[in-house]
């Protein structure tokens, strides 16, 4: 009888140890320089950049919220990619009179530190790329496509590691395909989460991060916090 008491309390105990979730916020450092700053469930990969060159967009490489799995335990995950284009995504259709048999596609997007490869797709299965730049925002398609489709990537991918290892990801895909109203003749899409940071930011889904005193170790590197 006895033991089954103290059985019972054991697991009382796990349960509500584990239902206490520790308050982490803080900032942590690791030794190359790297920090993590949380507050509540939010956390934040950082590496400052002091002085040039400058590597990143954008010094925030990992935006996430998280949730104890364990007493020692934390799973992290990001807003998709793919949620962030979509909620900014404008797609605007109109005649207009400078343009004669064709269809023109621009591109409306704050990504500047690289150019980026555009891919349009349309119902007759046909595909027509272009490299959009300072200088280059336009595609012309015939005048007989009905629906498009397009895809998005940098000419160029930073790996995030010094063994090549890349955290992001390598391209967005529209999958939604826009029927091209009638009597238009030039699309506008603008895409606002695009910018110099957005290929480069971490997409982060279930990965898991240590709870140690005054400690955080996550993708290799070990972070303590800062007294």
């Amino acid at each position: 009888m006895k033991r089954r008491i103290l059985l019972y309390l054991c697991i009382c105990f796990s349960f509500y140890a584990f239902g206490q979730k520790k308050d982490i916020s803080g900032t942590y450092f690791s030794k190359f320089g790297t920090k993590i700053e949380i507050i509540g469930n939010e956390l934040n990969y950082i590496i400052p950049q002091i002085q040039p060159p400058v590597v990143w967009g954008n010094d925030t490489l990992a935006k996430c919220t998280f949730k104890w799995v364990d007493t020692n335990l934390i799973e992290l995950n990001s807003t998709s990619p793919n949620i962030l284009v979509l909620k900014g995504l404008k797609v605007v259709q109109f005649s207009d009179s400078t343009i004669n048999d064709s269809i023109k596609v621009s591109f409306l997007i704050p990504h500047q530190r690289w150019n980026l490869k555009i891919s349009v797709y349309t119902n007759n299965f046909k595909e027509f790329n272009f490299i959009y730049s300072k200088n280059s925002r336009d595609l012309m398609l015939p005048n007989n496509v009905e629906s498009i489709t397009f895809s998005i990537e940098p000419e160029r991918i930073m790996p995030h590691t010094s063994d090549g290892q890349f955290y992001g990801i390598v391209a967005f895909s529209s999958f939604q395909e826009y029927q091209i109203e009638k009597n238009t003749n030039h699309i506008s899409i603008e895409i606002p989460a695009i910018d110099d940071s957005f290929f480069e930011r971490y997409c982060v889904t279930g990965d898991y991060a240590k709870i140690s005193e005054n400690t955080i170790t996550w993708k290799g590197e070990v972070f303590k916090k800062k007294k």
